[in-house]
């Protein structure tokens, strides 16, 4: 051979059996070596056929069998078999092919081939019906074999004349020779296949917990889907009947693909089972929207439970018969382990964080919490203002020796719940222990701090002790950065400020408190008519000053009514009582004529006004008088609406409407 000249193809000669019998063990030439260990196990399996084609020309199809997991094997390469026969094969046990090789257990062990006459192997294995030889047809089993473990399985079919006794001793020296170079490709692809599962899933459960869950799920659902050859997966949970999309990722975004999920496969993946769908245009239950969006394949993988929840990982394909084989179900459930010790690790460090900086009574923030966020809203200077409320609840130690501590709990439990629900977008609340509660409220320099805690204090100053007893709160504010420059100078001068409060709260007389500033007299009156007065100031938004007039007309409103007892000791200041009195006698002048007549005499109508005008009509009208039932709430709005305009303010009795639940509670009551 001279220098440079490509290595002679092993050819075999066409001479009569008995010369071919004698010819000498091939020998495999180095640039084969080279082009099967260079590319996958299917090219060098393919490869492997065309070369045994290509000195057995009378070889009409030809299948390589690769073992996928302990009991499967699947189709790893083909020859000469049309496209439609082999669509949609799926994998086939171990015993399937050993029944179709008539030679001993031992034979199988051992690599030995075997030639039958009997039918087409695809016929015994898949039940298909692939082209004959067109005389005296033959099949050549041949087993390889490692360790007494068969990993690869080839199938010849051919006439008999080619493979006589030469021929099939020439294909078994020859495929035992190559044998493990293929081995080491398909040890090489298993592992490199496994390495790639494994980075994924470690890269998973070290995902940084500062990264949020749902990207991390994400991201392994996109490798999932990549390494399994899908296009699309998602992670499901199962909550009740529904079926609800956790993380998703790839193809079909957008689409609802879980609808695919039937009531009886539901079922099906709840009890543990695995489901696989090869097509799911075929499938009897399908869903047209989803056939026609191009889905034709699908995989259900359930994930084990770590609590109540059952959840899987559903894999799909626009492809029809794409399934992942047993070795790839081996990885996917390692990667479903995987997402379920992050999701079971994740909810832990959030019920850890949770317990941690919660109150568990109230479900607010506890001191651990205020603490931190105090300091980080402190530790820079943004132009914004942090307003630091503390409340406290006055003679809550009467409410626990006189309704027991059950219903004191009940009275944090609700306090809590209305903090949380009535909280302003951004305020942030929390218990700091026993009766004592905290506010941290960021905002703009026009935030108006003292309307802000007036309205904090009639949100919870609306929590019912009993039937006629409701909570005080005492409290007080400071604001950072213009009257404390940190957080332990804010914390002390809000705290001041709160006992300052409480101490003019414990020495006011039953009605009213005195201050420093008579702007802050307060009000402590528990009537129908005051309440709702007190309501409709707050939707209002009426200033300071406006509220205190009208506390004070309901207060006169109600001793004219002898709804209450006069007091000795109510120390209404004189200003105050000469613009209630003003008020009360502006109450019978409907509104339109106050209206005309604040134009012609140029004198402003006080608002107090209109406000007590439609609180008193609507809580006499459903009280029950001699010769007049009492109205429902929605007798009474009905009325009052159509006496707006005329009678009533529209804007008071457009607030009226907006307090319907309320009212409603409040008459169930």
């Amino acid at each position: 051979m001279s220098e440079g000249r490509p290595p002679r193809r092993l050819r075999l000669s066409r001479a009569p059996s008995q010369a071919k019998a004698q010819r000498t063990p091939p020998v495999v030439p180095a640039s084969l070596i080279e082009r099967l260990l260079k590319g996958d196990l299917s090219s060098a399996l393919e490869l492997t056929l065309n070369e045994l084609q290509d000195e057995l020309p009378g070889v009409v199809q030809g299948l390589f069998w690769v073992r996928t997991g302990p009991n499967h094997f699947n189709l790893g390469a083909a020859r000469g078999v049309p496209e439609a026969v082999l669509e949609g094969r799926e994998e086939v046990l171990e015993s399937a092919l050993r029944s179709a090789y008539l030679g001993p257990l031992e034979g199988w062990l051992g690599g030995v081939a075997q030639v039958d006459h009997r039918p087409h192997p695809l016929t015994r294995l898949l039940g298909v019906q692939p082209a004959e030889a067109q005389e005296a047809p033959a099949n050549l089993i041949l087993p390889l074999a490692v360790d007494r473990q068969v990993w690869a399985v080839l199938h010849l079919h051919a006439t008999a004349q080619q493979l006589d006794p030469a021929a099939v001793g020439w294909v078994g020296r020859f495929v035992s020779s190559i044998a493990p170079i293929l081995y080491e490709v398909y040890l090489r692809e298993r592992a490199e296949r496994q390495s790639l599962w494994l980075s994924a899933i470690n890269t998973l459960l070290q995902a940084s917990s500062e990264q949020p869950l749902e990207v991390v799920l994400r991201d392994a659902l996109a490798e999932a889907s990549r390494l399994s050859g899908a296009e699309g997966a998602r992670l499901i949970a199962f909550e009740g009947h529904a079926i609800r999309t956790i993380a998703q990722a790839g193809w079909g975004a957008g689409l609802a693909v879980e609808a695919a999920i039937t009531r009886q496969l539901g079922q099906r993946v709840r009890s543990g089972q695995q489901v696989g769908i090869p097509r799911y245009d075929l499938y009897p239950g399908r869903r047209p929207e989803l056939v026609e969006a191009g889905l034709r394949s699908l995989f259900i993988f359930p994930i084990q439970r770590h609590s109540n929840e059952a959840s899987a990982l559903l894999l799909f394909s626009t492809q029809r018969h794409w399934l992942p084989n047993t070795q790839i179900q081996e990885l996917l459930g390692d990667m479903a382990a995987a997402i379920g010790v992050v999701r079971v690790e994740r909810a832990l460090r959030r019920g850890l964080a949770w317990a941690a900086y919660t109150d568990p009574l109230t479900g607010l923030g506890n001191r651990r919490a205020f603490e931190r966020d105090l300091e980080r809203l402190t530790a820079r200077i943004n132009g914004r203002t942090v307003v630091l409320m503390l409340l406290d609840l006055d003679e809550f130690k009467a409410i626990n020796d006189n309704y027991g501590h059950v219903h004191a709990d009940h009275l944090l439990v609700r306090l809590g719940g209305v903090l949380r629900a009535r909280a302003r977008a951004g305020d942030r609340a929390y218990r700091l222990g026993g009766d004592e509660f905290a506010l941290i409220i960021e905002g703009s320099s026009t935030l108006n701090p003292q309307r802000v805690a007036e309205r904090y204090r009639a949100l919870l100053e609306d929590i019912r002790v009993s039937d006629s007893t409701y909570l005080k709160v005492s409290l007080g504010y400071a604001l950072f950065p213009t009257e404390a420059a940190d957080a332990q100078s804010l914390w002390r001068l809000a705290d001041d400020q709160m006992y300052r409060d409480k101490a003019r709260r414990k020495g006011r007389t039953p009605l009213f408190a005195p201050s420093d500033d008579p702007t802050q007299w307060r009000l402590q009156l528990e009537t129908p008519l005051f309440r709702l007065a007190a309501r409709l100031a707050q939707v209002l938004q009426m200033a300071p000053e406006e509220q205190q007039v009208l506390q004070a007309s309901c207060y006169l409103l109600e001793l004219a009514l002898g709804r209450i007892k006069p007091s000795q000791d109510v120390p209404i200041p004189e200003n105050l009582l000469y613009e209630a009195v003003r008020v009360l006698m502006r109450l019978p002048t409907p509104w339109e004529e106050a209206r005309q007549s604040q134009n012609w005499l140029r004198e402003s109508v006080p608002r107090a006004v209109h406000v007590l005008q439609v609180a008193q009509h609507y809580t006499s009208a459903i009280q029950a008088v001699e010769g007049r039932a009492a109205c429902s709430v929605e007798e009474a709005l009905e009325e009052i609406a159509a006496l707006a305009h005329q009678r009533f303010d529209p804007a008071v009795v457009e607030a009226l409407y907006s307090l319907r639940v309320w009212l409603n509670s409040e008459s169930a009551t």
